[in-house]
């Protein structure tokens, strides 16, 4: 029997004791990060919001030190998993090996089956299985909208964006064309285009929200980190070895 429920967004803790009184300290992997001795429940920030980051706590109970434990990995996946309009897949693993946790991927989901993404090759942007997705980046994570109207909107755009491109190469058009070049604009979507760009796109311009960039291009560790603690998008998966090794 627990005394203590847990609610987690982003990297916002509230840990509430079911009974009054109980004396408690709340660790992050082994380190103390707050402690009650009212009772009262307690919102904190975590250090790192990792699957194998595990919280407990320790508790008196009559006379007797107690010790729970909660894996971050049990608040990923406690839903069904399926796919709805305007979902994001954030990979930190790479067709290129070399890139696993370096460079990763992204794409947008446009319905229960599909997605939209700009895979790296002469075509630069696709409209490709989900699964095939999976099968190439298992590293990966699942986020999804609060609002449905929010993920529809983007998805409307990602669908006329892939159409109007392939119209583009039916005319000897060779735009938007991949690349990470730092010689382009975010917001231009027609010069160049890379995975987690085409997925800034979509939202930005289809449903008039856009993702906050911190460097010179819009990577896929910028979707995956500003989305784990974006109010406006929950989790619905994520591989317990998810990782990305630097801020890019």
């Amino acid at each position: 029997m627990s005394y203590f429920n847990l609610w987690i967004r982003g990297r916002e803790l509230l840990v509430k004791p079911t009974i009054a009184n109980i004396v408690y300290k709340i660790y992050e992997n082994r380190h103390l990060i707050a402690s009650s001795r009212d009772g009262e429940e307690t919102l904190i920030r975590i250090n790192e919001r990792k699957p194998d980051t595990k919280i407990s706590i320790e508790y008196f109970m009559d006379n007797k030190l107690y010790r729970e434990c909660y894996p971050l990995k049990y608040f990923y996946a406690t839903r069904v998993r399926d796919y709805q309009p305007g979902d994001i897949l954030v990979a930190s693993d790479n067709v290129k090996t070399e890139l696993t946790g370096y460079m990763g991927h992204a794409a947008i989901v446009v319905n229960e089956n599909e997605l939209v993404e700009a895979p790296g090759t002469a075509i630069a942007i696709v409209r490709e299985s989900i699964q095939q997705f999976l099968a190439k980046h298992p590293l990966h994570a699942q986020f999804r909208p609060v609002q449905s109207k929010l993920g529809q909107q983007a998805t409307q755009y990602a669908i006329d964006y892939h159409q109007t491109y392939m119209k583009n190469l039916e005319n000897g058009i060779q735009q938007p064309t991949f690349s990470f070049t730092l010689a382009q604009q975010l917001d231009d979507p027609w010069d160049k285009i890379y995975c987690s760009k085409l997925v800034w796109l979509c939202y930005h311009y289809g449903a008039d929200y856009t993702f906050e960039n911190d460097h010179l291009w819009f990577s896929p560790e910028d979707l995956y980190h500003q989305l784990l603690e974006n109010k406006d998008f929950e989790i619905i998966y994520q591989h317990e070895e998810v990782e990305f090794l630097i801020d890019l």
